[in-house]
């Protein structure tokens, strides 16, 4: 799913007040509808059918579709037994297609946000952080050739081979030293989402992205938290999806899932909520099978139930924390659970991005395995919608 409520409200926000002064104060009535909803305008391109991909130039920046973003997340084993979670995530959001007509090399149409979060199961700690600045003057961007590599100052991804990644951050937080420095290695061929990577995100024509994803990407490297740094392995999933899109009828949020199974199955999926609490058919899911065989998940193809509520102390909002999820077709019965239930991204906007433990069933067989959950949309009129 991954199409983030509210990028395109705060990164122009951003822009009016500056793009080299302190990020926008945070936005506690901001949601879907606010930020996604509207007329789409029509100098920039759309996602009308299936295009070819061809790398490593398309993991680099689309500047014609309004929004981008490259999500990175991670789970993690540490030297001392312990489990690890990680996000970096890049975002774009245009102001005008392109690249800007003017010579200063401040000049901008693009404008970057970026999230990096560390969080730790032996300490029982989450930690995250935002910036933001323009696209200019190699404060923020993206390339796609010769090699890919996207960056928000000293925050970057950055291809090292035909297969190989390097993800590096840091930031001195309140605590101590927060830093991130690993390399990603591809196992896996890339997952197309949706119809050969066109991902619909309403009935209405070219409302839709392109997305796919890399999963399963062996990773180690170290983590740091408060000061203290721990050597990792484990596996890491990075979302690429570019379009210009809006959410349709009265979605306030979803719930989105990725799971890596020791089976070797990966599955993606979404529900997405409404303000009439009925089910928005507006995505398609993924399952792919270790021995490659992937089949597109529909909204009826599975029941979600949440089994256990958080309450944010900071901002008081209220998330489900632990699911159970069956996908009756593919014999499929998971328990998800939040590997520590305070997640949260408090940073300009809220929202919850979080390492996730799973177990349970496929094919009758058991199974175990590690995932990320996003959910959106909470704290503002909504109810938790079950479906």
């Amino acid at each position: 799913m991954r199409l983030h409520p509210f990028l395109p409200s705060v990164l122009l926000l951003f822009a009016l007040l500056s793009a080299c002064a302190a990020p926008p104060p945070p936005l506690a009535s901001a949601n879907v509808i606010d930020a996604l909803s509207g007329p789409v305008d029509a100098s920039f391109a759309r996602a009308y059918e299936p295009m070819e991909f061809v790398f490593p130039q398309d993991h680099g920046p689309h500047d014609e579709f309004t929004t981008e973003w490259w999500y990175y997340t991670g789970n993690l084993t540490g030297e001392d037994g312990g489990e690890y979670g990680y996000q970096l995530t890049f975002f774009r959001s245009a102001l005008a297609p392109g690249q800007p007509q003017r010579a200063s090399d401040l000049a901008a149409t693009q404008l970057y946000m970026a999230h990096f979060a560390v969080t730790s199961g032996p300490a029982n700690e989450h930690r995250a952080f935002d910036r933001f600045s323009r696209g200019a003057g190699e404060l923020a961007g993206a390339t796609g050739e010769p090699l890919y590599a996207v960056w928000l100052e000293d925050w970057r991804a950055e291809q090292t081979g035909p297969d190989s990644y390097r993800l590096t951050a840091q930031i001195d937080g309140l605590e101590g030293l927060v830093a991130l420095d690993l390399v990603l290695t591809e196992s896996q061929p890339l997952l197309l989402h949706g119809d050969r990577g066109l991902s619909q995100k309403g009935p209405e024509a070219g409302n839709a992205s392109y997305y796919y994803s890399l999963v399963q990407m062996q990773s180690q490297g170290a983590v740091t938290l408060d000061g203290a740094t721990t050597t990792v392995t484990g596996l890491s999933w990075m979302d690429h999806e570019f379009g210009t899109s809006a959410l349709s009828g009265d979605a306030l949020g979803w719930d989105w899932f990725a799971a890596t199974l020791d089976n070797g199955a990966v599955l993606m999926f979404a529900e997405v909520r409404s303000a009439s609490g009925q089910p928005q058919d507006i995505f398609e899911g993924t399952l792919r099978y270790a021995d490659g065989r992937q089949v597109a998940i529909r909204p009826a193809d599975f029941t979600l139930t949440s089994t256990g509520r958080w309450t944010s102390p900071t901002t008081g909002i209220e998330y489900p924390a632990g699911w159970q999820v069956s996908f009756p077709a593919y014999a499929i019965d998971l328990t998800i659970e939040p590997l520590i239930p305070d997640q949260e991204m408090g940073l300009t906007f809220n929202y919850y991005e979080g390492a996730t433990t799973i177990r349970g069933t496929m094919d009758g067989g058991v199974v175990s395995g590690r995932g990320y959950v996003e959910l959106t949309g909470y704290g503002s009129s909504q109810g938790a919608f079950q479906r």
